[in-house]
C-alpha cells in the first residue's frame, strides 16, 4: 500500500460524496445522518463526520473511514478499494515499475521543494542579496516573525546564468538538473524564480508542494507560480491552509481571499483561518477541500470589477458543493485585504466578521444603483434574474425574488415567472460526480493488517475513552499525553484504548490516524470515537489541558485502585499468618483512595 496515494486521495474525495451515493443523507448538528446500508433499520443512526471524514452507526457498531466504507459496500478487500477510489479520484497507483518510479518522483520533488524553501529563506534573511526582498516586506508593512511562521523568502538574481538555486541543489544537494526541472524549480538550466519574495505552498501536512514569486516593483509578470508538477496541481493547491486548519477545526469557518500578501495580513488582523486559492480562480476541487475542513465559507475578494467576478463564481462552486458563504465587500477606499489591514486591522476583522449572506450581496450587485428609469429597471431586472435562477434552494429564491421585486417595483409574481422561465431548462451548476461502476461481485476478504483482529471487549472506562477520542482525532495529542503529561499506557484498563493510542502515536506528524489500518474492533471503536462531538477539543487550549490532566489523574487513580483490589486477593488466597491485618491495611487504602482520589 503507498501511503502516499492513501494521503492523495483522502485529500481529492469527501467521505459525504461517496458514502452519499449510496445513503441519503440529510445533515443533524455537525453529523450528516441517514439509514444504515449495512442493516435493515427504519430509524436513522448511521451518521457521517465530514469535518472527521470518518463514519459510523450506532445500530451494527460498522465504522470507519473512506476506505471501509468502500470495502463494506461494494464487497470488496482494500486492495480493490484502493483502486476504486484512486479511479475515482484520478491518482495514479504506484503498482508498475513506470507509476513506482513516477511516485519516487514525487517524494524527490518534496525533498527538492522544501531545501529550496531553506534556501529562499536564507538568502532572505541571512545575506546581502536578501535585502530587496526584506525592504519589499517591511514597505508592505509585514512582521518579520509572521513572514518566518510563513517560511517567506527570497530567489536571487541568481548571477549571469540565473542559476543560483540549481547551483545549489545540483551541488550540496546532489540532485541531477532533470529532477531540479521536475520539481518546477527551473526551466532550461535557469532557475524559475528570480529577483521574487517567494512564498512556499504547503498541503495540508504542510509539505511545500510549490511557490509563488511576487516581482520586485511592477516587473512583469507580477506574480509566478510552480508549474503543474507530479506534487503541484493549481486546481487544488491553497496556499495558507496548513496554517489556517487549527482555527478551522475550532471555528468551521473558513476566509478565501486572492492573494499571498492578502492572507498574511488577515493573520496580522487576527483573522487566521485564511486561505488563498494560490494564482487561479477559485475551484470545484478547493471549494470541496474547504467544505471538509468548515462549515461556512467569507469570500473576501478585491474590490474591483474582476474581484466581483470571481466572488460571483466562487458562490456558485460553494452552492454546488452545499457549503453556505457570506461575502465580504471591500469598502470605498480599499483595493484589497492587505491593503486595507496596513490602514485599521480592526476594521478588517470587523468586516470578515459582518460579511452578508452571499445571495444578498449578488442581488445588491445587480440591482446597483438602479433608479426610476424604466431602462435602468429594466436591465437591472435582468441582472437580477440572471442570479435568481442560480439559487438552488427554492425557499430562499422565493426570499430573494420578493426582496428583488420590492426594490424594483416590480410585481413578485411577474419575476417569479421570469426566474422560472429561465429556470426551465433545468438548473444550473456543475453534477455531482458519480460513483465508478461497481466492480465484479467478490467476497469480503478478511484484513491482512491491523492491531487486533478481535472485537472491542468491554467498553473502556469514561476517562479512558475520552483520552481515545483526543489521540484519535489529533494523533499528536497522544504524544502530548505520553511525553509531557507522564501517561503509562501500560497503567490503562482497556487494551483497545491503549492500541489505539499506539497507534497514534505512530502517526507521522501533521498526518491523520488511518483508521483502515486497525482491526476489526479498533476500527470500530476508532470510527465512533472520530464521530463524537468533543466539547474539549474546542478553542480554549486550557480546557483540553485540564481534561487531559484530569483523564491522566484519573488512570494512575484506577490503576492503583485495581492494584491495592489484586493484593488483597493474594492475601486472601495465600498463607500469610498476619493477613487479616494486611488485608484490612488494603482496605483502609483503598477506600482513601476512593474517598479522596489524589490531584
Amino acid at each position: 500500500m503507498s501511503t502516499d496515494a492513501v494521503a492523495e486521495i483522502k485529500a481529492r474525495l469527501d467521505i459525504l460524496d461517496v458514502v452519499g451515493d449510496h445513503v441519503s443523507l440529510h445533515r443533524s448538528g455537525t453529523q450528516h445522518i441517514g439509514l444504515c446500508p449495512f442493516h435493515a433499520e427504519k430509524t436513522p443512526s448511521f451518521s457521517v463526520s465530514q469535518q472527521r471524514q470518518a463514519f459510523y452507526c450506532h445500530g451494527c457498531h460498522e465504522g470507519g473511514d473512506i476506505f471501509t466504507f468502500v470495502q463494506k459496500i461494494e464487497g470488496v478487500d482494500f486492495s480493490r478499494a484502493l483502486e476504486l477510489l484512486a479511479e475515482r479520484a484520478g491518482v495514479e497507483l504506484e503498482r508498475s515499475p513506470r507509476a513506482a518510479a513516477r511516485g519516487a518522483g514525487r517524494r524527490r520533488s518534496l525533498e527538492l521543494n522544501d531545501r529550496a524553501a531553506r534556501y529562499y529563506e536564507y538568502v532572505l534573511w541571512s545575506l546581502p542579496a536578501g535585502e530587496p526582498g526584506r525592504r519589499l516586506l517591511a514597505e508592505r508593512a509585514v512582521d518579520p516573525a509572521l513572514a518566518r511562521r510563513f517560511r517567506v523568502g527570497f530567489a536571487p538574481a541568481g548571477g549571469p546564468a540565473g542559476s543560483a538555486l540549481v547551483r545549489y541543489l545540483t551541488g550540496k544537494g546532489g540532485a541531477l538538473p532533470a529532477e531540479v526541472a521536475d520539481a518546477g524549480l527551473a526551466s532550461r538550466g535557469r532557475d524559475l524564480f528570480r529577483n521574487r519574495v517567494v512564498f512556499p505552498i504547503a498541503d495540508e501536512r504542510g509539505q511545500v508542494i510549490g511557490f509563488g514569486g511576487r516581482a520586485l516593483g511592477d516587473a512583469p509578470p507580477k506574480y509566478l507560480n510552480t508549474p503543474e508538477t507530479g506534487v503541484y496541481h493549481k486546481s487544488i493547491a491553497l496556499f495558507g491552509l496548513d496554517q489556517a486548519r487549527q482555527a478551522l477545526r475550532e471555528r468551521r469557518q473558513a476566509v478565501v481571499v486572492e492573494g499571498y500578501f492578502d492572507v498574511l495580513a488577515a493573520h496580522a488582523a487576527g483573522v487566521d483561518g485564511v486561505v488563498a486559492s494560490s494564482g487561479t480562480v477559485l475551484t470545484r476541487d478547493q471549494v470541496r477541500i474547504l467544505a471538509r475542513h468548515a462549515d461556512q465559507v467569507v469570500l473576501c475578494f478585491d474590490g474591483d470589477a474582476a474581484g466581483r467576478r470571481a466572488a460571483g463564481t466562487a458562490v456558485d462552486l460553494c452552492a454546488a458543493e452545499k457549503l453556505p458563504a457570506r461575502i465580504a465587500v471591500m469598502p470605498a477606499g480599499f483595493k484589497d485585504p492587505d491593503e486595507m489591514v496596513r490602514s485599521d486591522p480592526p476594521a478588517f476583522a470587523a468586516l470578515i466578521g459582518g460579511a452578508a449572506p452571499e445571495w444578498r450581496v449578488l442581488v445588491e450587485w445587480a440591482i446597483g444603483d438602479a433608479g426610476a428609469d424604466v431602462d435602468e429597471r429594466r436591465a437591472a431586472a435582468e441582472r437580477v434574474v440572471d442570479v435568481l435562477v442560480r439559487i438552488p434552494e427554492a425557499t430562499t429564491r422565493d426570499l430573494y425574488v420578493q426582496e428583488a421585486a420590492r426594490r424594483l417595483e416590480l410585481a413578485a409574481p411577474a419575476l417569479a415567472a421570469d426566474v422560472a422561465k429561465a429556470r426551465a431548462p433545468g438548473t444550473r451548476g456543475p453534477v455531482r460526480l458519480s460513483a465508478p461502476p461497481p466492480p465484479p461481485a467478490a467476497g469480503i476478504e478478511a484484513l491482512g493488517a491491523g492491531l487486533e483482529e478481535g472485537d472491542v471487549g468491554h467498553p473502556p472506562p469514561s476517562w479512558e475513552e475520552l483520552l481515545a477520542a483526543f489521540a484519535v482525532q489529533r494523533p499528536a495529542l497522544a504524544r502530548v499525553l505520553v511525553d509531557e503529561m507522564g501517561l503509562d499506557l501500560d497503567e490503562l484498563a482497556s487494551p483497545a484504548v491503549r492500541r489505539l493510542l499506539e497507534a497514534a502515536l505512530a502517526v507521522p506528524p501533521g498526518s491523520e490516524l488511518f483508521v483502515d489500518g486497525l482491526g476489526p474492533g479498533d476500527r470500530r471503536l476508532a470510527a465512533q470515537l472520530q464521530t463524537r462531538d468533543v466539547p474539549e477539543l474546542g478553542p480554549d487550549p486550557l480546557v483540553l489541558e485540564r481534561a487531559m490532566a484530569d483523564c491522566v489523574q484519573r488512570v494512575r487513580g484506577a490503576d492503583r485502585r485495581g492494584r491495592y483490589r489484586r493484593d488483597i486477593r493474594d492475601i486472601l488466597a495465600g498463607p500469610d499468618p498476619d493477613r487479616d491485618e494486611n488485608v484490612a491495611a488494603r482496605h483502609r487504602r483503598l477506600l482513601e483512595e476512593e474517598r479522596n482520589p489524589p490531584g
